[in-house]
C-alpha cells in the first residue's frame, strides 16, 4: 500500500517536471530576417528564410514553408562569419532616375551610387553541403552564440569583424 501511494505521489510531482522538460526540448530557437544565397545557373539569388535550431539539427525554411536545407549538428564541420562590403548601386540608380524630375537629387544619387554597405554573412559547411546566410544587423549578435552553443562548432571570423 505504501509503495502504491509513493508511486502516485511521485508521479504527481514528476509529471509537471516531465512536461516542462519536454516542452523546453521541443521549442526551437527561431531566427527570421535571414536570407540564404542560392545558386541559380550562372546567377546568385537571395531568398528570405527562417533558421530554426531544433534538438538535433539546424533547419533553414523558406518564407513559404519549404525546407531549403537541414544540417544535423554532428555533421557541421565549420562555420565562418564575415562583415563584408557590397555595392549599393540600386539605391543610387533609383535616386538618379528620380533626379530627372528633380535635378538636385543628383547631388545625393551620385555619391550614394558608389558607396559600399557592409553585410553580416555566416557560411555553414558540412562535408558535402554548405549554406551562405545573410544575417540582419539585429539578429547576428544572438544568432552566432546560439549556433555555437547548439552545434559545438566555433564560428571563425574572416576578414573584418564587428
Amino acid at each position: 500500500m505504501k509503495t502504491a501511494i509513493s508511486a502516485i505521489i511521485l508521479a504527481f510531482f514528476l509529471n509537471p517536471l516531465v512536461f516542462v522538460y519536454a516542452q523546453s526540448r521541443s521549442n526551437p530557437v527561431v531566427f527570421d530576417e535571414v536570407k540564404i544565397l542560392l545558386k541559380d545557373g550562372e546567377d546568385t539569388d537571395q531568398k528570405g528564410v527562417t533558421v530554426e535550431f531544433l534538438d538535433e539539427k539546424l533547419s533553414i525554411v523558406s518564407d513559404d514553408g519549404t525546407i531549403k536545407k537541414t544540417f544535423a549538428y554532428t555533421e557541421i564541420k565549420r562555420a565562418e562569419y564575415s562583415y563584408s562590403k557590397n555595392p549599393r548601386w540600386k539605391t543610387g540608380l533609383g535616386l538618379g532616375a528620380a533626379g530627372v524630375l528633380f535635378p538636385p537629387l543628383w547631388l545625393v544619387a551620385l555619391p550614394l551610387g558608389f558607396t559600399k554597405h557592409k553585410r553580416h554573412w555566416v557560411t555553414i559547411q558540412t562535408a558535402n553541403d554548405y549554406a551562405v546566410l545573410k544575417l540582419s544587423k539585429s539578429n547576428r549578435k544572438l544568432f552566432m552564440p546560439t549556433f555555437e552553443t547548439k552545434t559545438g562548432v566555433t564560428i571563425d571570423a574572416v576578414g573584418e569583424d564587428k
